[in-house]
């Protein structure tokens, strides 16, 4: 079974990382640099701040901190270091691998050397899944939530298209950012309560 699974798995990302396309070598490694996701989660933390009239200000940072700091180091400890496969452009000669560095087009970085789950994927979903909910009553959470999951999607596929990833480290690591994003807003809510709570009672 689990050889099935990797076998369609490898096939799939051959489809995705095959299917060579000049303007797509050039935009989606830009998906995949570091510099790109910490402009969007500025933006994010921005808009949900603003939102709120600039209160709670140091809640917001410190849910997108948790997000980070748990999917980063869960996907790594408790994946990768445990299942230890070998990414696609590690493992196979025909994987195409591309990346972006100081906005020079290269060919030759192939990134680290486990791939299972993709921490991008972990991370990007892990902000949506959180930041969604905690903007699900805000007048702007359709176009909000769109351009969330529009970022998360074209991410993780570009991860796939680059050669970083095979599809189910993507899969996988959405699935596990959700769950993450999922837990911090909880915490978030616990906490947003917890300070209602020490407010009312000042006020008594």
């Amino acid at each position: 079974m689990l050889d099935k699974i990797l076998f369609w798995d490898t096939y799939l990302f051959r489809l995705i990382n095959h299917a060579r396309c000049s303007f797509l070598d050039y935009v989606l490694p830009v998906f995949s640099m570091h510099f790109s996701i910490g402009v969007v989660v500025v933006l994010i933390t921005f808009f949900a701040i603003k939102q709120n009239h600039f209160k709670k200000w140091y809640i917001y940072i410190a849910v997108i901190g948790l997000c980070f700091l748990f999917a980063d180091r869960i996907s790594v400890m408790c994946f990768k270091d445990v299942f230890q496969r070998l990414r696609p452009c590690q493992a196979l000669e025909d994987a195409y691998t591309l990346k972006i560095s100081h906005f020079h087009y290269i060919t030759t970085n192939k990134g680290g050397l486990y791939g299972f789950v993709s921490s991008h994927a972990a991370n990007t979903f892990s902000i949506i899944t959180a930041m969604s909910l905690i903007m699900k009553n805000n007048k702007y959470f359709k176009p909000f939530f769109i351009s969330l999951l529009s970022w998360g999607i074209i991410t993780g596929y570009s991860r796939v298209y680059c050669g970083y990833h095979y599809p189910l480290d993507v899969i996988c690591g959405t699935l596990l950012g959700m769950l993450i994003g999922w837990f911090v807003y909880k915490i978030f809510m616990f906490t947003d309560r917890k300070i209602k709570t020490i407010k009312t009672l000042k006020t008594e």
